[in-house]
């Protein structure tokens, strides 16, 4: 059985980016360390939430946790082949451990909802002696990779510029346009 929790602490390089063309891209994050490499699909605008939300995160963290300004280039932070996801993550949080002073990014395959943990407490009533296999499959993956700020700084430079080379955005809607344009709804 696949363990559905994955933790990499050790991270050497961590990284966003795109394979395809414009209009047919696929996003991945990707943290590899010196024995293993984890490649996870995302959207998007995950990448591009991330990006910002993690300097906003980063600069709110040196109030209270100095950080030795170490700059790494944003090349550190490219995607290595093979990028083949191991699962599409629909939740993507940031966390601090204060102690080892490393930057925590927990990507998870199935967002949990108030919802489901109350269907899952009706099912553990009813059946008692369920499969564990089955209760961990439902819960998909959960990946926490632990990373320093510097490394997250590049992963979310990266990640901006990524997201900046795509489609440029019409000037009416904002839908993505392709070389030829598109079909703008505003133009009804």
């Amino acid at each position: 059985m696949i363990d559905p929790e994955i933790e990499l602490e050790d991270v050497e390089a961590l990284g966003a980016g795109a394979v395809g063309e414009p209009g047919a891209r696929a996003f991945y994050l990707q943290a590899r360390s010196s024995t293993s490499q984890l490649t996870v699909l995302v959207e998007k605008e995950q990448i591009a939430l991330l990006a910002t939300e993690a300097v906003a995160f980063l600069d709110r963290l040196a109030d209270e946790y100095p950080e030795v300004v170490v700059s790494l280039p944003e090349a550190v932070a490219e995607l290595q082949e093979p990028t083949v996801p191991l699962f599409r993550a629909r939740l993507i949080g940031l966390g601090f451990d204060p102690e080892r002073e490393l930057v925590l990014i927990e990507l998870r395959e199935h967002p949990a909802s108030e919802d489901e943990d109350e269907d899952e407490d009706e099912d553990e009533d009813e059946e008692a002696d369920g499969d564990d296999d089955a209760a961990a499959e439902d819960e998909g993956y959960v990946a926490r990779i632990y990373a320093t700020r510097p490394q997250v700084r590049a992963m979310a430079a990266r990640g901006s510029t990524v997201v900046g080379a795509g489609r440029p955005p019409c000037p009416l809607c904002a839908m993505p346009m392709d070389p030829a344009g598109h079909r703008c709804p505003r133009w009804n």
